[in-house]
């Protein structure tokens, strides 16, 4: 196997990687893998066995024409040469010519939905164009992929609806969450405090839950407003920021900054209430955490996070500030609510296991190598 992973930087493209591998080491522990990825992104997996070999890939450092030749001429002759079998590219973009069977990991959501390419009429012309050329060749990489894994039913169905002759060939292989997640217990704390846990994207509305704090305030006005991120972390995290400011609530709102993994559960157990505001997900990372704590969540009603959250969570329309107040006064006012709410989240988050995804994964490693 050689799993091209270099494009794993952050996020749920990091954490997959980081919960996949080692699962997919227990798994078939005589199988061999050639692993390139990110020399941090390495660093941080625990020790695997001697048939792998991890090999530092930095392809941040090259520009984009560099970097896709890389991946269109390079990487299909290192396959060759490795005598790989299969070769699992996360990113979504494989090599189109490849001696072997390749499999494409499809986890952005974003250039299937409409509302994004709505949403890409406000930016500069340059990225559009840019956007333009990452949509062909994803569509050039879907077509020529073996096999194709997504995150969701979600996402599964977005990547059919776009390019409907793939529909044989993409498997659901539903995300998991770290350990650290199971292991601890969302407990109710003794303050109104409201998470929003994400980064700051094109997709995201922080915006719209600083919208909705005047409303929380004037019915607790205790409330707090915690966001992960920073304030420079991007220009939508900026305009957060402003918007709080112009509306005068920005003295109840704190950015908490980048926030390790490792200390993510304990900041989703100091919020009364986990809110994962967006509008665009293939699968929805940190509500998937927050449930296998127990955490209370409100999540965008979009397919990916009702299908990730069911009866777990409470939901919002997306766009509507009011929706999403009433969801979190829901929960905020009743602590009988909370509580029912965290007993289901814990049960939901059960499902959301890295060894569920390796073996769905390898399941479809290997019908790619059938084919």
């Amino acid at each position: 196997m050689l799993v091209h992973a270099p494009a794993a930087r952050m996020g749920g493209a990091r954490a997959h990687v980081l919960g996949l591998l080692p699962e997919l080491a227990r798994l078939a522990p005589d199988d061999r893998y050639l692993v390139l990825a990110q020399p941090d992104l390495l660093d941080e997996l625990p020790e695997l066995p001697r048939s792998w070999m991890l090999t530092p890939d930095r392809a941040e450092r090259r520009r984009a024409f560099h970097r896709l030749g890389w991946e269109q001429l390079a990487l299909p002759r290192l396959a060759q040469r490795w005598r790989a079998d299969v070769v699992l590219c996360f990113g979504s973009f494989i090599p189109l010519r490849s001696s072997c069977p390749t499999v494409l990991e499809a986890g952005n959501a974003l250039p299937f939905t409409p509302a994004f390419w709505r949403a890409l009429r406000r930016e500069s012309g340059s990225r559009r164009l840019e956007e333009l050329a990452r949509w062909h060749l994803l569509r050039s990489s879907l077509l020529a992929a073996t096999r194709i894994l997504a995150p969701t039913r979600a996402m599964r169905q977005d990547v059919v609806a776009s390019v409907p002759t793939v529909a044989q060939r993409v498997d659901v292989a539903l995300w998991g969450v770290a350990d650290q997640f199971h292991e601890q217990r969302w407990v109710d704390p003794p303050s109104d405090v409201v998470l929003g846990v994400s980064k700051h994207g094109i997709n995201k509305e922080f915006d719209v839950l600083v919208r909705a704090l005047p409303e929380l305030l004037r019915h607790r006005p205790a409330t707090t407003l915690e966001l992960t991120g920073t304030v420079e972390e991007s220009r939508w995290a900026q305009h957060s920021w402003d918007l709080a400011r112009q509306i005068g609530v920005a003295d109840r709102v704190r950015f908490v900054g980048d926030v390790p993994n490792r200390q993510v559960p304990g900041l989703v157990g100091g919020g009364r209430v986990l809110v994962f505001p967006t509008w665009c997900e293939s699968f929805g990372l940190p509500l998937a955490e927050g449930l296998a704590m127990g955490a209370p969540a409100v999540a965008a009603n979009i397919p990916a996070c009702r299908e990730v959250g069911g009866d777990a969570a409470r939901f919002y329309q997306p766009g509507d500030s009011a929706s999403l107040a009433s969801s979190i006064l829901e929960l905020l006012d009743d602590g009988s609510a909370r509580q029912a709410l965290s007993a289901s989240a814990r049960r939901r988050g059960e499902r959301f296991r890295w060894s569920h995804n390796a073996e769905d994964v390898y399941t479809t490693l290997r019908c790619a190598v059938a084919a």
